[in-house]
């Protein structure tokens, strides 16, 4: 295949591939755990003014799958700090807690003030919210995918114009087979954030039956045990 063919099919993959890291970035900001990438786009307000990457002022790690620990490498930025939080991932319950208050965290000093952000369960509400934003975020990169396919096709065709028949045939199908690698790509990333998201929505469901077997165990036991009472009462009179 000619030189031309192939940086004209190595620009478009380029771009494609540029898409599907978009895509995956914003899947991974749809917070279902605690993925140490959604704090990238994190600002923060310092002291003097300036807005700041959350790693120039904090410490951030994994406390569990589901909760981020930040420490404050300033304690006087702890409210600059969660509000930036709060600005980029309003999902996120914070709790300002220190090392003494749960033994999960990193510890430091002893009363150095940490900041927990858990990611809330997927219960029905939030899986609904999800899995929109997920199939829109999709259909969003789709758009901009077919116009980049599209783009080059014709600028393929200019190219090809004359040449043998075979080589032709092969630079089309070149072509065809990148598009094709990142179709499989964007699907695959929705496929996959959608089985998280399903996941986690049946680890909630499951939380939530295993709490109302215990709650009936409970109420039954209860009642056993109210009806043993009655019959020991009966028998004494």
């Amino acid at each position: 295949m000619r030189k031309a063919i192939e940086i004209l099919i190595g620009e478009m993959e380029s771009k494609l591939g540029g898409y599907a890291a978009l895509l995956n970035y914003h899947y991974l900001n749809l917070c279902v755990k605690a993925e140490p990438v959604a704090l990238i786009s994190i600002s923060v307000r310092d002291n003097e003014g300036e807005q700041r990457n959350l790693e120039d002022v904090a410490f951030a790690m994994l406390a569990d799958d589901y909760t981020y620990e930040i420490i404050p490498k300033d304690m006087r930025l702890l409210f600059a700090i969660c509000k930036g939080l709060l600005k980029d991932h309003p999902e996120l319950k914070q709790e300002v807690i220190t090392p003494e208050d749960d033994k999960r965290l990193f510890r430091d000093e002893e009363n150095e003030q940490h900041i927990l952000c858990t990611v809330p369960k997927v219960d029905d509400n939030r899986h609904d919210l999800l899995m929109d934003a997920v199939k829109a975020l999709y259909d969003q990169c789709k758009v901009e995918v077919d116009k980049t396919n599209v783009a080059y096709a014709a600028k393929l065709a200019t190219k090809i114009a004359g040449f043998p028949p075979e080589e032709i045939e092969e630079a089309k199908n070149k072509l065809e087979e990148g598009q094709q690698k990142y179709a499989k790509i964007f699907d695959g990333y929705l496929s996959a954030k959608q089985k998280e998201i399903e996941d986690a929505y049946q680890h909630y469901l499951n939380e939530q039956a295993a709490k109302r077997n215990k709650a009936d165990e409970t109420l039954a036991a209860r009642g056993e045990h109210a009806g043993r009472q009655m019959r020991v009462g009966d028998t004494d009179e």
